[in-house]
Protein backbone atom coordinates (compact mmCIF):
# COMPACT_ATOMS: atom_id res chain seq x y z
CA UNK A 1 0.00 0.00 0.00
CA UNK A 2 3.25 2.51 0.80
CA UNK A 3 4.32 2.13 -2.79
CA UNK A 4 0.93 2.94 -4.24
CA UNK A 5 0.38 5.96 -2.47
CA UNK A 6 4.10 6.84 -3.09
CA UNK A 7 3.07 6.60 -7.03
CA UNK A 8 0.09 8.99 -6.84
CA UNK A 9 2.80 11.33 -4.88
CA UNK A 10 5.27 10.61 -7.07
CA UNK A 11 2.97 11.96 -10.41
CA UNK A 12 1.84 14.69 -8.52
CA UNK A 13 5.26 16.32 -8.12
CA UNK A 14 6.87 14.93 -11.49
CA UNK A 15 3.60 17.31 -12.49
CA UNK A 16 3.49 20.37 -10.57
CA UNK A 17 6.88 20.10 -8.42
CA UNK A 18 10.22 22.11 -9.51
CA UNK A 19 13.58 21.66 -8.20
CA UNK A 20 14.72 24.31 -5.76
CA UNK A 21 18.36 25.28 -6.60
CA UNK A 22 21.11 25.64 -4.49
CA UNK A 23 24.29 27.77 -5.33
CA UNK A 24 27.52 25.52 -6.36
CA UNK A 25 29.65 28.21 -4.80
CA UNK A 26 27.52 28.28 -1.24
CA UNK A 27 27.62 24.11 -1.56
CA UNK A 28 31.42 24.41 -2.30
CA UNK A 29 32.01 26.28 0.59
CA UNK A 30 30.81 23.80 2.75
CA UNK A 31 27.46 25.76 3.19
CA UNK A 32 24.89 23.39 3.68
CA UNK A 33 21.17 24.33 2.32
CA UNK A 34 18.68 23.93 4.66
CA UNK A 35 16.81 20.42 4.91
CA UNK A 36 13.16 20.63 3.58
CA UNK A 37 11.24 17.54 3.61
CA UNK A 38 7.91 17.76 1.16
CA UNK A 39 5.73 15.28 3.80
CA UNK A 40 6.46 13.17 7.07
CA UNK A 41 3.22 11.78 8.03
CA UNK A 42 2.19 8.62 10.09
CA UNK A 43 -0.51 6.48 8.30
CA UNK A 44 -3.35 5.97 11.26
CA UNK A 45 -4.14 2.48 9.97
CA UNK A 46 -0.77 0.84 9.82
CA UNK A 47 1.11 2.76 11.88
CA UNK A 48 2.97 3.11 8.78
CA UNK A 49 5.70 6.34 8.68
CA UNK A 50 6.40 8.18 5.28
CA UNK A 51 9.20 10.79 4.97
CA UNK A 52 9.64 12.20 1.45
CA UNK A 53 12.34 14.73 0.13
CA UNK A 54 11.49 17.57 -2.00
CA UNK A 55 11.61 16.79 -6.05
CA UNK A 56 15.23 16.73 -7.67
CA UNK A 57 15.51 17.49 -11.17
CA UNK A 58 18.01 14.82 -12.70
CA UNK A 59 19.68 14.82 -16.55
CA UNK A 60 18.98 17.51 -19.10
CA UNK A 61 16.56 18.76 -20.70
CA UNK A 62 15.07 16.70 -23.30
CA UNK A 63 12.37 17.11 -26.58
CA UNK A 64 9.24 15.65 -25.72
CA UNK A 65 6.60 14.23 -28.51
CA UNK A 66 4.19 17.49 -27.47
CA UNK A 67 4.33 20.47 -30.29
CA UNK A 68 3.69 23.82 -28.27
CA UNK A 69 2.94 26.86 -30.90
CA UNK A 70 6.62 28.04 -30.33
CA UNK A 71 8.44 24.69 -31.08
CA UNK A 72 8.30 21.52 -29.35
CA UNK A 73 7.79 20.84 -25.76
CA UNK A 74 11.26 20.40 -23.59
CA UNK A 75 11.14 18.48 -20.45
CA UNK A 76 13.58 17.48 -17.75
CA UNK A 77 15.00 13.66 -18.56
CA UNK A 78 14.24 12.82 -15.04
CA UNK A 79 13.06 13.31 -11.42
CA UNK A 80 14.10 11.73 -8.08
CA UNK A 81 12.36 11.59 -4.66
CA UNK A 82 14.39 10.25 -1.94
CA UNK A 83 12.04 8.56 0.90
CA UNK A 84 12.23 6.74 4.24
CA UNK A 85 9.07 4.54 5.67
CA UNK A 86 9.28 2.02 8.82
CA UNK A 87 6.48 0.16 10.51
CA UNK A 88 6.59 -3.16 12.17
CA UNK A 89 7.27 -4.80 8.84
CA UNK A 90 9.51 -2.60 7.13
CA UNK A 91 12.24 0.16 7.56
CA UNK A 92 13.76 0.60 4.81
CA UNK A 93 15.11 3.97 2.48
CA UNK A 94 13.76 3.84 -1.05
CA UNK A 95 14.93 6.24 -4.46
CA UNK A 96 12.32 6.73 -6.65
CA UNK A 97 13.24 7.72 -10.49
CA UNK A 98 10.30 9.14 -12.58
CA UNK A 99 11.60 8.78 -16.22
CA UNK A 100 9.65 9.64 -19.39
CA UNK A 101 10.00 7.61 -22.44
CA UNK A 102 9.37 7.75 -26.25
CA UNK A 103 8.00 4.06 -26.61
CA UNK A 104 6.74 1.42 -24.49
CA UNK A 105 9.58 -0.36 -22.57
CA UNK A 106 8.71 -3.34 -20.85
CA UNK A 107 10.68 -3.79 -17.37
CA UNK A 108 10.90 -6.56 -14.95
CA UNK A 109 11.78 -6.39 -11.17
CA UNK A 110 15.01 -7.06 -9.99
CA UNK A 111 18.21 -5.73 -9.80
CA UNK A 112 18.07 -3.49 -13.28
CA UNK A 113 18.89 -0.29 -12.03
CA UNK A 114 22.36 0.66 -11.83
CA UNK A 115 24.49 3.98 -10.32
CA UNK A 116 28.03 4.66 -10.24
CA UNK A 117 29.07 6.92 -7.04
CA UNK A 118 31.91 9.33 -7.28
CA UNK A 119 32.81 8.32 -10.93
CA UNK A 120 34.65 5.11 -9.73
CA UNK A 121 32.25 2.20 -8.43
CA UNK A 122 29.01 0.43 -10.11
CA UNK A 123 25.98 -0.38 -7.63
CA UNK A 124 22.72 -1.83 -8.37
CA UNK A 125 19.54 -1.56 -6.75
CA UNK A 126 16.47 -3.78 -6.79
CA UNK A 127 14.04 -2.18 -8.41
CA UNK A 128 10.24 -2.32 -8.28
CA UNK A 129 9.36 -0.71 -11.79
CA UNK A 130 5.34 0.43 -12.49
CA UNK A 131 3.88 -0.34 -15.78
CA UNK A 132 4.37 3.11 -16.96
CA UNK A 133 0.80 5.91 -17.77
CA UNK A 134 0.96 7.53 -20.91
CA UNK A 135 1.05 11.52 -20.16
CA UNK A 136 -0.92 13.63 -22.56
CA UNK A 137 1.09 17.04 -21.64
CA UNK A 138 4.21 15.06 -23.25
CA UNK A 139 2.74 12.25 -25.27
CA UNK A 140 5.20 9.99 -24.00
CA UNK A 141 5.11 6.91 -21.48
CA UNK A 142 6.04 7.53 -17.95
CA UNK A 143 7.78 5.43 -15.79
CA UNK A 144 8.10 5.18 -12.04
CA UNK A 145 10.90 2.86 -10.69
CA UNK A 146 11.06 2.19 -6.74
CA UNK A 147 14.46 1.52 -6.09
CA UNK A 148 15.39 -0.88 -2.54
CA UNK A 149 17.93 1.65 -0.37
CA UNK A 150 19.07 -0.94 2.28
CA UNK A 151 20.71 0.65 4.98
CA UNK A 152 24.52 0.51 4.48
CA UNK A 153 24.43 1.82 0.81
CA UNK A 154 22.01 4.50 2.27
CA UNK A 155 25.14 6.02 4.10
CA UNK A 156 27.13 5.83 1.57
CA UNK A 157 24.69 7.65 -0.80
CA UNK A 158 24.46 10.44 1.99
CA UNK A 159 28.38 10.59 1.86
CA UNK A 160 29.16 10.04 -1.15
CA UNK A 161 27.97 11.36 -4.97
CA UNK A 162 25.90 9.61 -7.38
CA UNK A 163 27.34 10.77 -10.98
CA UNK A 164 25.06 8.20 -13.40
CA UNK A 165 22.04 6.23 -13.17
CA UNK A 166 21.23 3.78 -15.59
CA UNK A 167 17.95 1.79 -16.08
CA UNK A 168 17.95 -1.42 -18.07
CA UNK A 169 14.76 -2.13 -19.44
CA UNK A 170 14.23 -5.45 -21.45
CA UNK A 171 14.79 -4.08 -25.12
CA UNK A 172 16.64 -0.51 -23.82
CA UNK A 173 19.12 0.78 -22.01
CA UNK A 174 18.41 4.62 -20.68
CA UNK A 175 21.54 6.01 -18.89
CA UNK A 176 21.93 10.33 -17.67
CA UNK A 177 24.26 12.06 -16.18
CA UNK A 178 24.08 14.29 -13.57
CA UNK A 179 25.32 17.83 -13.27
CA UNK A 180 27.44 18.87 -9.98
CA UNK A 181 24.97 20.58 -8.65
CA UNK A 182 22.11 17.88 -9.27
CA UNK A 183 24.67 15.14 -7.24
CA UNK A 184 25.03 17.54 -4.09
CA UNK A 185 21.12 18.03 -4.33
CA UNK A 186 20.04 14.47 -4.47
CA UNK A 187 22.84 13.82 -1.87
CA UNK A 188 21.63 16.27 0.33
CA UNK A 189 17.90 14.58 -0.05
CA UNK A 190 19.05 11.75 1.19
CA UNK A 191 20.39 13.68 3.69
CA UNK A 192 17.65 15.42 4.59
CA UNK A 193 15.51 12.41 4.95
CA UNK A 194 17.98 10.55 7.25
CA UNK A 195 17.66 13.52 9.53
CA UNK A 196 14.09 13.61 9.72
CA UNK A 197 13.77 9.92 10.47
CA UNK A 198 16.66 10.24 13.12
CA UNK A 199 19.37 7.78 11.59
CA UNK A 200 21.19 10.64 10.03
CA UNK A 201 24.55 11.08 10.61
CA UNK A 202 25.64 7.89 11.69
CA UNK A 203 26.28 7.35 15.19
CA UNK A 204 28.70 5.24 16.13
Amino acid sequence: MHLLRLSILLFTFFSCSCLQQHGLSAQQKGILPACEIAFKEVDPFDSLLTIASKTVSLGMLIPSLYEEEDGTKLIEEAKAIVTFTQNDSINCFFLHLVLPEYTLQPIEQGFNVKAIIDDTTVVSFLNFPDEGQFDRKTLMHTYQHSCVIPLDMYYRLAYQKITKIRVEYTRHRRTFALSEEQQLALRRAFQCVGIAAGLYPHKS
